[in-house]
């Protein structure tokens, strides 16, 4: 069995690897890493083992190992690439050089999601070393596009679905509610992603000479995001939230008993002054099972230093909706793109275009899958599993559903405060090592 150094030092020879799927500049280096993980599942004894290719897309990495007979299949996902580092000046120590502090190592995609992935390579070794056999049928798919979309991965599934036929998805990318504590995430927002752009006049002007008469695209993108959410959080969209199926008492109930403390997770988790969104609803319900609207970035005119004052042609908005239970992806970008036609002020034309989108997910707690998960996490961990939603989208949860038929057991291992997407992020690496136990144990019972 492969000792906690050797795993160490595959995990930081894989963050080593600077896989930022949206920089064309990286693209050689998302390969690389695409690489790294078909030699370590053919290391494993993985047969089949092999890059999946499509022009103009980065590599999906698929192996199989199939001599359990009448037992489950498992299609195991993960993903190799990541987010951009920037803003650098805000690491501690640089992003792709993995640096060990405490009981925790920082890189970027240490959590999200190259440390997690590594969890089911892992686990699958350590059975092949061992008995030179899995308990358990597998098939793995990990893709190099989960932080720009997915296309590749979207268009295998959509058009292969007895190729990748299966049981039920693992997947490791999610969080654990608190350290120490065992946690299944059952459900999860999904999402659409896309511009706003507000165009005035056919090219920018002298605010001086035009100011007061001309259109202003930016004052008009602001107008329009403003009349799209109020003050306290409740979207404006109309029909927007018409058809949400919300969480069950029972549900309720199990978040209200959670260890959750607000003041804290304002203080660790989010460093603000305080806490917004819609009032009538607790902070776990509102990052769980309500839908969002935010911006997340905004261009046009002139930023730079000194003075310039133009009246701009043009700007942009980065958008994205969070969305719950029966909520269609399609059907909430009509009713924004309407919204946004709507609330518009003359003398400009805007424009709201979807860059991708992926369904909310829900799995029954009773699934025999999520079942044996719970019980495998348990043991490893000591104590009872809880069940819980997370705020953030795994788009190809939706996928599986929808083209495969089968649920998504989601065992995440990382923790609330990985800094995921951001500087300094990190994995625990108890949680590494445990993971590992854990899915390993997981094998072991659907095998049994």
């Amino acid at each position: 069995m492969r000792s906690t150094d050797q795993i160490l030092e595959t995990l930081c020879d894989f963050l080593k690897i600077p896989s930022v799927s949206t920089d064309p500049v990286h693209t050689g280096d998302v390969r690389s890493a695409a690489e790294f993980v078909r030699a370590h599942l053919a290391g494993s004894g993985i047969a089949g083992t092999r890059l999946i290719e499509a022009e103009g897309h980065h590599p999906l990495v698929y192996g199989e190992w199939l001599g359990a007979e009448g037992k489950p299949t498992l299609l195991l996902y993960g993903h190799y690439d990541v987010q951009p580092p920037d803003p650098l000046d805000e690491w501690t120590t640089p992003p792709f050089e993995p640096a060990i502090r405490g009981e925790n190592i920082y890189a970027r995609g240490a959590c999200d999601d190259k440390g997690q992935t590594l969890i089911l390579l892992e686990a699958v070794r350590r059975l092949m070393d061992r008995d030179g056999r899995l308990p358990v049928n597998v098939r793995f798919l990990i893709e190099g596009e989960e932080e720009v979309g997915g296309e590749h991965i979207t268009s295998l599934v959509e058009s292969k679905p007895d190729f990748l036929k299966s049981d039920a998805a693992v997947i490791c990318d999610t969080e654990m509610f608190a350290a120490g504590m065992p946690t299944l995430c059952v459900g999860l927002r999904g999402i659409v992603y896309g511009e706003l752009t507000v165009t005035g006049a056919d090219h920018d002007l002298h605010s001086g000479v035009y100011g007061g008469a001309a259109p202003n695209p930016i004052m008009a993108i602001a107008e329009i995001l403003t009349s799209l959410k109020d003050r306290d959080g409740h979207i404006l969209i109309p029909g927007f939230c018409d058809h949400i199926l919300p969480p069950t008492e029972a549900e309720l109930q199990a978040w209200r008993s959670l260890p959750f403390d607000e003041k804290e997770y304002l203080a660790k988790e989010i460093g603000a002054s305080s806490l917004t969104g819609e009032p009538e609803f607790s902070v776990i319900e509102r990052t769980w099972a309500r839908p969002t609207l935010e911006v997340h970035g905004i261009r046009g005119g002139f930023i730079g230093e000194g003075a310039k004052t133009v009246i701009p042609a043009r700007a942009v908005a980065k958008l994205s909706m969070r969305l719950v239970a029966n909520q269609d992806p399609a059907a909430c970008t009509r009713l924004l793109q309407a919204a946004v036609v709507e609330a518009c002020p003359k003398g400009c034309s805007a424009e709201y275009r979807a860059i991708h989108s992926g369904a909310p997910s829900i799995v029954n707690t009773d699934n025999e899958f999520i079942a044996k998960s719970a019980e495998a996490m348990s043991e490893v961990f000591g104590r009872k599993t809880v069940f819980i939603r997370s705020g953030g989208s795994i788009p190809i949860t939706g996928l599986f559903d929808l083209h495969l038929g089968i649920p998504s057991v989601m065992m995440g291992f990382g923790l609330p405060d990985d800094n995921l997407h951001a500087p300094n992020e990190k994995f625990h690496l108890p949680n590494l090592y445990k993971g590992i136990d854990a899915m390993v144990r997981y094998f072991e019972l659907l095998g049994a």
